[in-house]
């Protein structure tokens, strides 16, 4: 497992996985994508935080499996990622991002909120699984989402 830690600056309520080489990277969500707490197309994925702004630490997880989803967790969501061949990708909010450089590859991307540290900053996890089969999922669902229909799993790219 390869794991690492960093803080991100949160704004509008999103935080975002994309290849470092898309033009338009970030997403346009609709009012289901919303209620879902994701939206996703080839090469770009959005997560609807649990605040609307402020400091994130992310812990990055790198692992064959992504395992259960602990007790602690308010919100877990998979969707399938590929991480491109040159392997650069960012983890970014509107406000701030992280150039990271990953293993290529199909993954299963999991991101989980826990609420905020002692510290007062919101605390969330990205697990890429290697060998976990990718799927869309919401695996723990708060309040703040609504769900009840097929999940949405097609987006556009914003427009800047």
């Amino acid at each position: 497992m390869v794991t690492t830690n960093f803080l991100i600056d949160v704004s509008y309520s999103q935080i975002s996985v994309f290849w470092s080489s898309l033009q338009q990277p970030f997403n346009d969500w609709t009012q289901r994508h919303v209620d879902q707490g994701f939206v996703w197309r080839k090469g770009s994925v959005s997560f609807r935080t649990l605040v609307e702004y402020g400091s994130h630490l992310v812990q990055l997880d790198i692992v064959d499996h992504a395992g259960s989803v602990s007790a602690d967790v308010f919100r877990a969501i998979e969707v399938p990622f590929e991480v491109p061949s040159e392997g650069n990708i960012e983890i970014a909010s509107i406000s701030d991002f992280m150039p990271l450089t990953l293993p290529p590859g199909d993954y299963s991307l999991r991101c989980e909120f826990f609420g905020y540290s002692n510290e007062g900053v919101q605390l969330m996890r990205l697990v890429f699984a290697k060998e976990d089969v990718p799927c869309f999922n919401v695996l723990r669902s708060d309040d703040e989402l609504t769900l009840g229909q097929e999940l949405l799993t097609s987006a556009e790219a914003a427009i800047s």
